[in-house]
């Protein structure tokens, strides 16, 4: 039984960290213009799909990528990053978004 109610309470942890907008691998906190929400990813592993390692992707080390620290990256302090203050950014509260691993 205990065994059970630990998978029921995995399972709705899981949940909280998938809450949001998702919008590529990008997850905003508020919705974002011109972008219709609902359903699932369509093909996580197709270009710029939170599963792909190819360029935009979330697992990308590349340019825009979830991993990169580069420019729009998930892991960069720069324009449109994912740790950035400024416009665009994750940390932006105008604008917040989250890496969604």
């Amino acid at each position: 039984m205990k065994k059970i109610v630990l998978a029921v309470l995995v399972l709705m942890g899981a949940n909280v960290f998938a809450a949001g907008y998702q919008s590529g691998w990008k997850v905003y906190e508020k919705p974002q213009a011109g972008v219709t929400y609902g359903g699932s990813e369509a093909n996580p592993y197709g270009p710029g799909g939170s599963q792909s390692y190819g360029e935009g992707g979330g697992k990308s080390y590349g340019a825009g990528g979830g991993q990169s620290y580069g420019e729009g990256g998930g892991k960069s302090y720069g324009n449109g990053g994912g740790n950035s203050y400024g416009e665009g950014g994750g940390k932006n509260a105008s604008n917040p978004w989250k890496v969604a691993d």
